[in-house]
C-alpha cells in the first residue's frame, strides 16, 4: 500500500537508511509517495525497541525482506492496538511481530514464522517450582486483552491452570508477588536495561528458569487488502531468499547475541 492521506507476560524504532524510513517518535521524517507503509508498537524487547540495534530483531529482519523485494517501506511506531486496528482497515499493508491465534487469523494472513519467543513463567517468592510439574493446578494471571497463543493454551491445558485477570503486565506481577495469583508468563529474552520499569516489579518475583514453550511471531496483512495474498507470497519468498543467502543467520546471529546478555 502506497502513502494514506503496531502474553502471565510478553509485550507481546529508530533509524534511516536510504531504502528504507523508520518512525522515531518525537521527530519523525514523513513518508514518501514510493513508500508501502508498515507498522509496529514499541517496547517489545528483542523483537522492536527503540533503544536496539537496528530498531530490534523483527524490524531489522523486516527490512531485509522489503530490501530483497525492491520495496521501500516507512515503518509507523503506533501504540499496537491503534496499529494493529488500522493494519486491519487496511490503512496500513501489514504489521509485525504478532503470535498466531485462530480468531486473528479470521482477519489476518500470516506470513512464514520471522521471530520466535521464549516463553518462561515467574512465581511468587514463596512458590518453590523444581519442575514444571509443581505448577499444576496454580493460578495464573493474564492481561486483560492478551491472545494466548496456540502453545500457551496447550501450556494451560497440559498443567491445569486456572486463568484470572489483570488490567496489564505489571498487574499480573503485582498479583502474584501479593500471592494473589501464582504464575504469570514472561519474555525470555527480557533484560532489565530495556525494561527497567518492568523490573523494579519483577524483583519481586521469582523468573523460573525453565522454558515453558517457543511461541512464533510473523508478519501479518489484512485480509481485506486486496492484494493481501500476493503480497504474503512476495515477502515469503524473500524471507526465503535471505534465509538461503546467510543474511538472516546474520541478523539472527547478531541479535542472539544481545538477547542472551545477562
Amino acid at each position: 500500500m502506497k502513502k494514506c492521506g503496531v502474553v502471565g507476560l510478553i509485550f507481546l524504532c529508530l533509524g534511516f537508511l536510504p531504502f528504507f524510513s523508520v518512525a522515531a517518535q518525537k521527530q519523525k521524517p514523513l513518508p514518501l509517495d514510493s513508500d508501502t507503509l508498515l507498522t509496529t508498537g514499541a517496547s517489545y524487547f528483542p523483537y522492536v525497541d527503540k533503544n536496539a540495534l537496528d530498531g530490534g530483531w523483527s524490524v531489522s529482519l523486516v527490512k531485509a525482506v522489503f530490501k530483497h523485494m525492491n520495496t521501500p517501506i516507512y515503518i509507523d511506531v503506533l501504540p499496537w492496538q491503534r496499529g494493529y486496528k488500522w493494519a486491519l482497515e487496511g490503512k496500513y499493508q501489514g504489521t509485525f511481530p504478532y503470535v498466531y491465534t485462530d480468531e486473528r487469523a479470521k482477519s489476518f494472513i500470516y506470513s512464514k514464522q520471522i521471530n520466535s519467543i521464549p516463553v518462561h513463567i515467574y512465581t511468587s517468592k514463596e512458590m518453590t517450582v523444581n519442575t514444571l510439574a509443581d505448577v499444576t493446578g496454580a493460578r495464573l494471571c493474564l492481561p486483560y486483552g492478551h491472545s494466548l497463543s496456540r502453545e500457551q493454551a496447550a501450556f494451560i491445558k497440559a498443567y491445569k491452570l486456572s486463568v484470572q485477570r489483570a488490567v496489564d503486565a505489571g498487574g499480573c506481577i503485582v498479583q502474584v508477588s501479593k500471592g494473589w495469583g501464582e504464575v504469570g508468563f514472561t519474555n525470555g529474552y527480557l533484560q532489565g536495561d530495556h525494561n527497567s520499569a518492568l523490573f523494579e516489579v519483577l524483583d519481586n518475583v521469582n523468573i523460573i528458569d525453565i522454558p515453558v514453550a517457543t511461541i512464533p511471531l510473523y508478519y501479518i496483512v489484512s485480509r481485506k487488502l486486496e492484494n493481501a495474498q500476493a503480497h504474503i507470497d512476495k515477502f515469503n519468498a524473500a524471507l526465503a531468499f535471505i534465509e538461503q543467502s546467510g543474511e538472516r543467520r546474520q541478523i539472527d546471529a547478531r541479535f542472539e547475541t544481545i538477547a542472551n546478555q545477562n
